[in-house]
């Protein structure tokens, strides 16, 4: 093998691990909180509450937030849509109780988001440029809110809480 072809093959190696190590850091700027729960079996149980109690340390004073459920789907989730029951303390001491519809598939059954080998991933916003406090203790509780018990397909579930867009 000649030099050349050495340094070709280098350079081909590294480059992926260069572009991976970039994209590492990109998606994490910004993060305060972001946690991810795995469903057992992909089917998450109606019964089943996913609660994420957030650290507000890692929060920045006189920041606005804005807050995704990021969810993961595997080709086995039969719907286009997701409905959630969200408790939360984000805009209040007391928890708040929301049902919340997500869109998952578009009017042709084509995946939002991104995904390979069988999984899509998708950030579903929730809250945008919220005010959050350094001193509360914030959690969010997650239910399936659907029909089906189990509901087959949903890999994990996890919430991002991170600066807001306009705030960088």
């Amino acid at each position: 093998m000649s030099a050349l072809q050495e340094r070709k093959m280098r350079s081909a190696l590294l480059f992926p691990v260069l572009l991976l190590f970039a994209f590492s850091l990109s998606c994490t700027e910004g993060e305060a909180y972001y946690r991810f729960r795995h469903i057992d079996k992909g089917k998450w149980i109606r019964d089943s509450t996913i609660c994420f109690p957030m650290d507000s340390l890692a929060l920045q004073p006189g920041e606005n937030y804005d807050v995704s459920i990021e969810i993961t789907t595997s080709l086995s989730y039969p719907y286009r849509d997701l409905w959630l029951k969200v408790t939360h303390n984000f805009t209040d001491t007391l928890l708040r109780s929301d049902t919340v519809h997500f869109r998952i598939a578009d009017d042709y059954g084509r995946w939002l988001g991104s995904g390979a080998g069988g999984l899509n991933q998708l950030s579903l916003p929730l809250f945008s440029s919220l005010p959050l406090d350094t001193a509360s203790r914030y959690v969010v509780h997650l239910q399936q809110a659907m029909e089906a018990d189990p509901l087959p397909g949903i890999e994990r579930i996890g919430i991002k809480v991170a600066v807001g867009k306009g705030e960088r």
